[in-house]
């Protein structure tokens, strides 16, 4: 098994994003990982056991930076200039590119089969993802998929404050203006991704676990088989896996579990999530 940093692969809209490439010897299925909001591709340690893990059972592994990565981050162009980029000016509907670029590189590493996994907020980017490309792939993995939108309102007080003063920023051919206080009392967010995720129409709401309204039209198009799990320390509203199975109405090949006794990152227990994934593969794809 190698291990290759990725460093020479472009958006089509002339990003860098990095990637790490946990190869198999294997061309046959490759898992590619988008992490979750602010996430990147060193901080999950999950991720590396799975890595490695999938690697030497003859599955590739790829987990790919997106623009959204860190809080606030600068990414090298194409032209050698550098876009002001990270969690609090992302644009969610950009995920596309990102996810294009990773599964371009899978097959110019020669893989065959391509399973998509999202961790996080890296679940609601995979779904979009299916929803408005409808890819040829084996699978996905939704790995601790939360209600964005739901989650948020049950925090923040100021949420029609927040969306009006971003909208008036908007308005005012001021995007990337940062709201007046943090977001979830961790960080400060553009009135472009504030609107862009938490408006009332927004693609992010993909997962409504919580108001649970009855079109889940995002979710409803998946027709290939879904694994998701979570830990059972995480908040109540990543542990509804059961309604997710009930809403994902065009999948015939739906398995979930609770992970017990872990949190949202799966501390102790990356090596049983890995295991949970290699035998889901396993079971229906090889």
């Amino acid at each position: 098994m190698d291990i290759e940093f990725i460093n020479n692969a472009y958006t089509r809209d002339e990003l860098r994003l990095p990637m790490i490439h946990f190869e198999s010897n294997k061309k046959d299925i490759c898992i590619i990982c988008i992490h979750g909001m602010c996430g990147t591709i060193i901080d999950n340690y999950f991720a590396t056991v799975w890595g490695k893990l999938l690697a030497k059972n003859d599955i590739g592994f790829i987990y790919e930076h997106n623009r959204g990565h860190s809080i606030e981050n600068d990414i090298v162009m194409k032209d050698g200039s550098f876009k002001r980029c990270g969690c609090m000016y992302e644009i969610f509907e950009d995920c596309i590119y990102d996810i294009d670029l990773a599964i371009q590189t899978a097959k110019e590493k020669g893989y065959k089969r391509i399973i998509l996994l999202g961790h996080s907020l890296g679940c609601n980017k995979v779904i979009y993802y299916y929803y408005k490309k409808h890819p040829n792939i084996l699978g996905i993995i939704l790995a601790s998929a939360p209600d964005m939108i739901g989650s948020h309102l049950l925090i923040e007080p100021d949420y029609e404050e927040l969306l009006k003063e971003a909208k008036e920023n908007i308005e005012k051919n001021q995007p990337t203006k940062l709201l007046h206080k943090m977001i979830e009392d961790y960080m400060y967010m553009s009135s472009q991704t504030y609107y862009n995720w938490f408006h009332k129409n927004s693609n992010l709401n993909n997962l409504p676990i919580i108001s649970n309204p009855k079109n889940w039209e995002q979710l409803e198009t998946i027709d290939v088989p879904i694994l998701t799990f979570s830990g059972s320390k995480d908040e109540d509203y990543y542990l509804h896996l059961d309604l997710l199975k009930e809403k994902a109405t065009n999948c015939k090949n739906f398995e979930y579990q609770i992970i017990e006794n872990t949190g949202h990152t799966y501390q102790e227990k990356e090596l049983e999530t890995g295991n949970l994934i290699l035998n889901w593969i396993n079971k229906n794809f090889k």
